[in-house]
């Protein structure tokens, strides 16, 4: 089944040339409002994509910026000053390759 069609833009065409992954913890207490995080981190220019996990990590970021003081101010501004957050771990992305896989 189609879901639907996209335009896959180049992330350094558009200016935004760094990429990272953004492991979330919430605060176990903050379990009840996982759908307003959701909803909330969405909304962020900077984010490609919200993986919502089992395991470790309560949720993977693949976010896009102009440069390492764009990645930090929005970890600081937008994760590490919420509440909600327990904490973050920040990977760059050297190199993104999609796989063979026709999904």
């Amino acid at each position: 089944m189609i879901r639907g069609f996209y335009t896959d833009l180049d992330p350094v065409a558009v200016g935004l040339p760094l990429q990272a992954m953004i492991a979330v913890n919430l605060q176990s207490s903050a379990r009840g409002r996982i759908r307003n995080f959701i909803q909330q981190i969405r909304r962020k220019p900077q984010v490609m994509d919200v993986y919502f996990l089992a395991g470790p990590d309560d949720f993977i970021l693949h976010v896009a910026a102009r440069d390492t003081e764009d990645l930090r101010s929005f970890v600081v501004e937008n994760l590490n000053a919420d509440a909600d957050v327990a904490g973050t771990q920040t990977s760059l992305i050297f190199e993104h390759l999609r796989g063979a896989a026709p999904l």
